[in-house]
């Protein structure tokens, strides 16, 4: 699909992540874990396999796997999913230390969130250079613009806007408009591309956030929770403007070159029973 052209590609040791994005027809980075904070199972029968055969089919151009404690995740999770693709995996999870990126990277990750809310800035600086010396990008999650001014390497990060607080397990209402808001300061600190993270429950959200001009979602429990993905996508795509009908099947199309357009920058409003909202990070 079509996008801005003044958003640089990613700028990191290893692209593929960033370049997954970059060119994807339909940049949703789907996600995978196993429950909510609250308890409530998102899998539902389903096997880590399942989910990501089902990814696939839809057009996935990258992965997540949640493996923090407190989500039901496990260092296993990221083994099964790892295993049963070829797409860039990010894996979220509180990482605090070099010998956490290391790992992720040897069991297959492509991408590590680095949480902007609970790290000191000085730590975050070293985590960057730890996951770009790992062959990893770093997938920084912001919700404030003082977030934003203290990232160091920017044009290095995929940078997130995390719609929820972490802080409260994100049991907070989605703030998609955090979003919309922060976009044109991530486009002007440099970052390699922006993504918008947590709370993305409807099509009519991911239209909004992708016109706005963000090169990328995170999406959670709203696929999880979809009881129809074709149906879901088919209506993202029915509201992209020049996007082509989804294929009957669901099944990946081949991406079309991207072109240029512009478009304007709007909040999109959340309906009062849309879903609860996905997760931005899992602890430890």
């Amino acid at each position: 699909m079509p996008f801005p052209a003044d958003i640089t590609p990613v700028n990191a040791t290893d692209q593929r992540f960033g370049d997954a994005l970059a060119v994807a027809e339909l940049p949703v980075i789907m996600e995978i874990k196993q429950s909510r904070a609250g308890g409530e199972d998102l899998l539902q029968g389903r096997t880590p396999g399942d989910l990501v055969r089902r990814y696939e089919e839809l057009g996935a151009p990258a992965l997540s796997v949640v493996t923090g404690s407190w989500l039901g995740g496990t260092a296993r999770l990221l083994d099964e999913v790892a295993a049963a693709t070829s797409l860039p995996v990010l894996v979220k999870d509180f990482f605090t230390k070099e010998k956490q990126i290391r790992q992720a990277a040897e069991a297959g990750a492509a991408a590590v969130l680095l949480t902007a809310t609970i790290l000191p800035h000085r730590l975050m600086a070293v985590l960057i250079d730890a996951c770009l010396a790992h062959a990893v990008t770093p997938f920084v999650e912001i919700t404030s613009g003082a977030e934003l001014s203290a990232l160091t390497r920017a044009e290095a990060c995929v940078v997130a806007v995390n719609n929820t607080d972490i802080r409260t397990r994100e049991a907070d209402e989605p703030d998609l408009g955090r979003s919309h808001d922060l976009l044109p300061r991530v486009r002007a600190a440099g970052a390699g591309l922006a993504v918008s993270t947590g709370g993305i429950a409807t099509p009519e959200e991911a239209a909004g956030l992708l016109a706005a001009g963000f090169r990328g979602l995170t999406i959670g429990t709203g696929l999880l929770r979809a009881e129809d993905l074709d149906a879901w996508f088919g209506g993202l795509r029915a509201l992209l403007p020049g996007a082509e009908p989804a294929p009957a099947d669901g099944r990946r199309r081949q991406a079309a070159e991207p072109s240029v357009r512009t478009a304007p920058a709007g909040r999109t409003g959340r309906a009062a029973a849309s879903s609860a909202p996905s997760t931005g990070a899992a602890a430890a």
